[in-house]
């Protein structure tokens, strides 16, 4: 098992920066759980023995790892799985409701794309909060504050004034990108996702994120940039 490939390296993130508490580990199979996303995190070759991993081990997640409330009062823990069929298997066994089927996408030179040099940049802050939180509605807003208090998010300006923000998941994917509605369509969006990989690059990582399977329209922006597509796809479940 090759972990990294792309499909793998949210796993390889975890474990390179030392967030990483392994579970399992085989030839052909990890199991993981990063303390800071409190994701568990599965990668196997073989369908049927990453079921029975989990199989083992979910009823501890449920304990140590954080959990959702799904609509039948059941708690899962959050789950990222790196292959499609695994994916689907662990959805549906586990009864799982929240499923995110995703390309994993990643920039693999050692030089970041050509910057136009459009915007000037800066790692946010709590003053920064309130546009973050109201601009961004996909993850809760402890996590927005975890992630600005991180130093995780970094806001785009043009003459000193706003334009939009892009950042860094707590599993380590790119991602949070929003360029507030009346500067869209200058490329702000392409302006700051290159100032990201550009960050992530100097940190030493390499720079990727995760596109739902039917944004073609962001697909395209990344392929623009320079990023591969993942073969296979990996599946979000919570």
């Amino acid at each position: 098992m090759d972990l990294t490939a792309i499909e793998n390296l949210n796993i390889d993130r975890v474990i390179k920066r030392g967030t990483a508490q392994i579970i399992e580990k085989t030839d052909d199979a990890i199991l993981l759980k990063d303390t800071r996303s409190k994701a568990l995190m599965l990668a196997c070759d073989d369908v049927s023995k990453g079921m029975e991993i989990l199989k083992q081990n979910i009823d501890d997640a449920k304990q140590n790892i954080g959990e959702t409330k799904q609509n039948n009062g059941e708690t899962k823990p959050l789950i990222m799985i790196s292959s499609a069929e695994l994916g689907r298997s662990v959805a549906d066994k586990f009864g799982y409701e929240n499923i995110m089927e995703c390309y994993q996408m990643a920039f693999l030179s050692k030089e970041p794309p050509k910057a136009d040099d459009v915007l000037e940049y800066k790692t946010a802050t709590m003053e920064d909060f309130p546009l973050i939180s109201r601009e961004y509605g996909l993850v809760s807003k402890e996590e927005l504050k975890e992630l600005i208090e991180r130093g995780n998010i970094v806001m785009g300006y043009e003459n000193s004034s706003p334009v939009g923000f892009i950042g860094e998941h707590m599993e380590g994917s790119v991602g949070l990108l929003q360029v507030l509605q009346e500067h869209r369509r200058k490329g702000y969006g392409t302006a700051l996702e290159i100032e990201m990989i550009r960050r992530t690059l100097e940190k030493g990582y390499i720079p990727f994120g995760q596109v739902v399977v039917d944004n073609t329209a962001s697909l395209e922006l990344q392929k623009k940039l320079g990023l591969t597509k993942s073969e296979g796809t990996i599946f979000w479940m919570w």
